[in-house]
């Protein structure tokens, strides 16, 4: 089984660093958004009984990897949503996701830290060999 993400160490203090991985760039989409839900919560601890779905349109593929992270930091913000699992399709410089997950309820989910924004900072996507990569610097 291929890795969907990993956190890496030592790139950034004070933020928390990922590298997703796709065979293609909706999964690579798909496992950033993993990755930075796992920041907050486990997700395994996520049911999905909402359904979020939207589209956004950027002028390249970096900078649409980057709206879709801050639309998802947004949700959590403003309707305090967070995601399990998201299913997105990219075509050109568009996407649409479905997103499902459920409200945040104090009493029954453990939270882990607060992502407040994506950064620039060391952002990048790449087509490599084997799929796509992302390295993303989450400020916590």
């Amino acid at each position: 089984m291929r890795k969907k993400f990993v956190f890496v160490e030592g790139v950034a203090t004070a933020d928390a660093v990922f590298d997703a991985f796709g065979k293609d760039v909706g999964e690579l989409f798909e496992n950033s958004a993993l990755a930075l839900t796992s920041i907050m919560i486990n997700p395994k601890s996520l049911k999905t009984p909402v359904k979020k779905k939207f589209s956004l349109e950027e002028k390249d593929l970096q900078s649409l990897l980057f709206s879709f992270l801050e639309q998802l930091i947004f949700l959590k913000d403003a309707e305090q949503f967070l995601s399990k699992i998201c299913k997105v399709i990219v075509s050109e410089n568009k996407l649409t996701a479905e997103c499902e997950g459920e409200t945040i309820d104090y009493a029954r989910h453990k939270l882990g830290v607060d992502a407040k924004a994506v950064t620039y900072h060391k952002f990048e996507v790449k087509k490599e060999k084997t799929g796509w990569r992302a390295r993303v610097v989450i400020d916590i």
